[in-house]
């Protein structure tokens, strides 16, 4: 890890776009930086000076160097500072922190993402990434739920992940426009038949999580080949505050993503 990434640095928001009602996207461009560089799943600290400093996870794709996205929901203090920040505002930055998903182990495999809520967000940096190299996976399968349409992020973006992808949809609440599922996400999972030994990457609530083990863990789905993305959990991000132990494990250090099989009988992991 570069000293320089725990040293807050100075971004420029040079783009604000709301994904919902309570979720913005940002756009940042970190000052003094040629270039950003990181991995799928890694996130950074965003700080707001006298408010404080939040873990967020990375949304766009590695590829580009100029800039990096985020996402942030309106849910505490400091992300609702950030919320009331503009386009050239100022934000401060550190990282990138933390293991980014498994890129190795997905090569070549048919790989399935269950996100629920703002799980999408991190998500997408890899789904941005596999469409940048196609032939990283076999194939692509995208669940992805949300209490309502209005809620389901990046929606302007699914037609064309389904270029090369299959996507499918539930929203727990809709009018008769709707033509999708409707229910909780798992409502999906008896609809779409995903190929044994698919590799399963998950990011959402904790009540996700029951539903995806009982329904695919040491089935189709390896419990070495089920990952969780628990960012939810951090906080300072560097190991130091206890926020996010779960066990001997510190997510923001030894994750945020862990396979079923090192966490399966950690209960903290799952609350």
């Amino acid at each position: 890890m570069k000293t320089e990434n725990y040293i807050p640095q100075k971004a420029k928001i040079i783009k604000k776009e709301y994904l919902c009602d309570d979720v913005i996207s940002l756009r940042l461009k970190v000052l003094g930086r040629k270039s950003f560089s990181f991995l799928p799943g890694q996130f950074v600290m965003l700080s707001v000076l006298g408010f404080g400093e939040v873990p967020i996870g990375i949304t766009s794709a590695p590829k580009e160097k100029r800039y990096f996205e985020v996402a942030v929901r309106s849910v505490g203090m400091v992300t609702k500072k950030i919320f009331t920040l503009k386009e050239g505002d100022y934000i401060g930055v550190g990282g990138p922190f933390g293991n980014g998903f498994p890129l190795s182990e997905i090569k070549g495999k048919d790989l399935v993402l269950v996100a629920g809520g703002i799980g999408l967000a991190p998500l997408r940096s890899l789904i941005k990434h596999i469409a940048e190299n196609r032939r990283l996976v076999k194939s692509l399968t995208i669940f992805n739920g949300a209490r309502c349409p209005e809620q389901l992020l990046f929606r302007d973006e699914y037609s064309d992940w389904r270029d090369f992808s299959e996507v499918s949809l539930s929203v727990e609440s809709c009018d008769s426009s709707w033509k999708d599922c409707v229910g909780n996400i798992s409502e999906i999972f008896g609809r779409t038949k995903i190929k044994r030994g698919s590799i399963m990457i998950v990011c959402g609530p904790p009540p996700m999580f029951d539903p995806v083990i009982n329904h695919y863990a040491g089935k189709s789905v390896s419990e070495s080949d089920l990952y969780f993305l628990l960012e939810r959990k951090m906080k300072c991000g560097v190991g130091k505050c206890q926020h996010c132990t779960c066990g001997e494990l510190y997510v923001c250090l030894d994750g945020p993503v862990f396979a079923y099989d090192k966490i399966k009988y950690n209960q903290e992991a799952f609350k």
